[in-house]
């Protein structure tokens, strides 16, 4: 094995669904992967009171609806851990601190500030911290460890977010506060013998840097987590700089199959080849362990198993263990198995689908590589993330907010911000970038030859209105991209050319918004598809764009 640690990371309600946990640990159990990762907010929460502020007496009186929950949720994660280990599997909780229930800013109103924020250095999260983590080792014994997110603006109570004003807060460094709850969260999981493996999940390099040096302070034995591509899942973006970088940690590196930024699943695309050559990197700058995200947390109904994209996981299963495997062992190995459609909502556990051609895995191969390419030329704008979710913007901010502030590259690649400029000679390069897109999109059908698969009516159906959709799909990015750019260069040089050239694209918005309603009218698809074919977003942008000009 290549990796000590090779892990599935479920990052959606299907934690709670036994059949979908089922499937995926048979899986692993095939690819002799060794960790499955439950990661929710506050799963903690969902098995903690704790009882030190919590009796039985007062959630009987105010709270026992949660208090039945949590007995319940206990008897569930450890039926998943006894399950998992007859299958050599461990279970982590990932999950992003600090956390608590709402109640208890009821038990204890004086945790908020007078203005409505809460100091994240008040020394209560300390105890509290190490309170819930020994409750959980009592009530989930067989837990193999806790992943933890701390430079995150997600969690209920943190110093990133940067909220409280108060002389403890100006006193206090973002390293030592990482620090404090690093510590508070460490010593009763060691104490149990269980393993803490702290994310980078950051939004600056510099957050980045101190989670790292907490670490180092805490314990040689706390895990560091770093993703693929720094700050988040960007298969554009070069391989995190802070791979190889952390010390005498033991460090593992986390991948998404699933597609958050390109395609969610339903416009498959294959990233079989990027997690080959980077886990060959990873390997070489010393790295332990590798998972794999299989879906995300805001869209349900959706993961890699009801997709074309479970390629990408077998690619992280296969290569994991062996980063000299072939891609064409991996896509045989995939279409062999089975195929199944993103048509299909997940909790259905559609089966999957044999092609009897032995010769489809190649067309499968080509279809997905090109289709890939149709992503990176389409959702990016020259590398740089353009969609919000992979829903079009819906304002001229909300586009360059995605490029620029929230998903910016600028911090790992001074200046690469300036690519999306709205220059004409950057413009020029855009459109062509979009055209490009719709030509490769336009071969797609020909390179899968899905009538030649040997699969059977309903699958080719299914994977033919797909194709139709992903029409729509590009088509709603490239004129939203096109309205986006030459507006932006309308205000920043308003001269009488530059309006009028951007006017002209105001039309194709509300063109492109009706053919999406009447291509949906009447339809009865999974709801993520109309989530991706929002068309109420190019109404918003069409409204914002016009306001502008």
């Amino acid at each position: 094995m290549d990796f000590s640690f090779r892990g599935v990371e479920f990052h959606s309600n299907r934690i709670w669904q036994l059949a979908q946990v089922e499937q995926a640990m048979d899986f692993m159990q095939r690819f002799s992967m060794n960790a499955l990762i439950f990661h929710q907010n506050d799963l903690i929460d969902q098995l903690v009171f704790p009882l030190k502020y919590f009796s039985d007496d007062l959630m009987w009186k105010r709270w026992p609806v949660r208090m039945h929950t949590i007995y319940n949720n206990r008897k569930y994660i450890n039926k998943i851990i006894r399950d998992a280990g007859r299958r050599n599997i461990d279970l982590y909780l990932e999950v992003k601190e600090i956390s608590f229930p709402d109640s208890m800013l009821e038990l204890i109103p004086k945790l908020r500030n007078t203005d409505g924020t809460i100091c994240p250095n008040n020394p209560f999260w300390i105890d509290l911290a190490t309170e819930r983590i020994e409750e959980l080792c009592e009530a989930v014994p067989g837990l193999a460890g806790i992943i933890v997110s701390l430079g995150t603006r997600e969690s209920k109570v943190s110093i990133s977010a940067g909220e409280c004003h108060c002389e403890r807060c100006q006193n206090t460094s973002r390293e030592n506060w990482y620090y404090e709850i690093m510590k508070a969260l460490y010593e009763p999981l060691n104490k149990s013998g269980k393993k803490l493996i702290v994310r980078d999940f950051s939004y600056t390099a510099l957050d980045q840097s101190m989670i790292v040096q907490a670490a180092k302070r805490c314990s040689p034995d706390i895990a560091i987590a770093l993703k693929v591509t720094p700050h988040d899942f960007y298969p554009t973006f070069p391989t995190n700089p802070k791979i190889g970088h952390v010390g005498q940690q033991p460090q593992y590196v986390e991948f998404d199959t699933w597609g958050q930024f390109y395609g969610m699943g339903v416009f498959p695309a294959s990233i079989a080849g990027d997690i080959k050559s980077r886990l060959i990197e990873c390997r070489k700058k010393g790295v332990n362990g590798v998972w794999f995200r299989t879906d995300w947390e805001v869209m349900y109904e959706s993961s890699v198993a009801n997709s074309l994209n479970m390629l990408n996981l077998y690619a992280g299963a296969m290569l994991s263990s062996d980063t000299d495997t072939k891609l064409d062992d991996i896509y045989r190995t995939w279409a062999e198995n089975g195929i199944s459609s993103p048509m299909q909502s997940g909790s259905y556990l559609g089966k999957l689908v044999k092609p009897t051609n032995p010769e489809a895995y190649k067309f499968l191969r080509a279809f997905m590589e090109a289709s890939w390419l149709v992503m990176v030329k389409s959702s990016y704008v020259r590398g740089h993330v353009f969609m919000e979710d992979c829903q079009t913007p819906d304002t001229l901010k909300k586009a360059y907010d995605m490029m620029v502030n929230i998903h910016g590259r600028d911090q790992w690649e001074p200046s690469a911000s300036k690519l999306v400029e709205a220059t004409k000679e950057n413009i020029k390069i855009i459109l062509e970038e979009k055209t490009e897109a719709k030509e490769l999109l336009s071969k797609l059908p020909e390179i899968l030859n899905v009538e030649q698969l040997g699969l059977p009516r309903e699958t080719v159906d299914e994977l033919e209105i797909m194709m139709d959709l992903y029409n729509y799909y590009v088509y709603a990015i490239d004129v939203s991209a096109k309205a986006c750019f030459l507006t932006q260069c309308a205000i920043n040089d308003s001269s009488t050319e530059n309006i009028e050239a951007a006017k002209k694209t105001l039309p194709e918005l509300i063109e492109c918004k009706e053919r999406i309603i009447k291509r949906l009218e009447g339809t009865e698809y999974p709801h993520y598809i109309y989530w991706l074919l929002d068309e109420s977003r190019l109404e918003k942008l069409h409204e914002d764009l016009s306001r502008l000009l």
